[in-house]
């Protein structure tokens, strides 16, 4: 068994703070997203003219990129 212990020096570090506590908010709005843009291509592309098909291609494609880049996983 591993223990961490953080700290912080408040109100200096309130948004490092914020944004660790927030860690799994940040993660499922991320994912959400992700599941939208997924879906939009998987099941309403048909609903969306070319231009708009490639921009959330572009966009999905990003951002898997990004998470990517910085070893994120949203699904694990």
């Amino acid at each position: 068994m591993m223990k961490v212990t953080l700290e912080f020096n408040l109100p200096d570090q309130q948004e490092k703070f914020d944004n660790l506590m927030h860690g799994a908010k940040w993660k499922y709005v991320v994912r959400e997203m992700d599941e939208h843009m997924r879906e939009l291509l998987k099941w309403n592309s048909e609903n969306l003219d070319e231009s708009q098909l490639l921009v959330v291609r572009q966009l999905r494609s990003m951002l898997l990129q990004y998470l990517e880049q910085e070893n994120l996983r949203l699904h694990e």
